[in-house]
């Protein structure tokens, strides 16, 4: 499975001259841990998370983020992905196309991936949803054939 089946391709930005309250707004307004940064030409400088705003001094985003970016492309396989993002203790990586920021792929995303795999007993169809299924697509078995997948992406 590759990183553009799962990433948030609906990203959520600040740009690099707001000020650190704005961006603290954005973290809290949408319930996330951290948020990429781009200049005025919408390319992406840097990344400022919820430690960058408590644990460092400035009054514009540009002070406090962190410029050292790791990304994936859309074809990253996810089992690359979830390999950075528990050897590298980091929680999100941004998805570029080229210059161009297509996407986010955080460890949450990770954890819907594993909460979203259904198995037909039956058949082995898999099916994404977070709900059982109610028929198996292609052998028609009722929900009681399916088991919840539990295993990380990649394995």
């Amino acid at each position: 499975m590759k990183a553009r089946e799962v990433m948030t391709t609906d990203v959520i930005s600040v740009r690099e001259d707001s000020g650190i309250e704005e961006a603290a707004r954005l973290l809290a307004r949408y319930r996330i841990s951290g948020v990429p940064v781009v200049n005025s030409a919408g390319s992406l400088v840097g990344l400022a998370t919820e430690y960058d705003l408590i644990s460092k001094t400035g009054q514009r985003v540009a002070d406090v983020m962190t410029r050292g970016i790791i990304s994936v492309s859309p074809d990253t396989e996810l089992e690359e992905v979830a390999h950075l993002l528990a050897n590298r203790r980091i929680r999100r990586v941004p998805v570029m196309e080229g210059d161009r920021l297509v996407g986010i792929l955080s460890r949450s995303d990770l954890v819907k991936q594993i909460a979203m795999r259904w198995v037909c007993n039956v058949c082995g169809e898999q099916v994404r949803s977070l709900e059982q299924p109610q028929r198996c697509p292609r052998c028609g078995a009722a929900a009681g054939a399916f088991a919840n997948v539990a295993e990380p992406p990649g394995m």
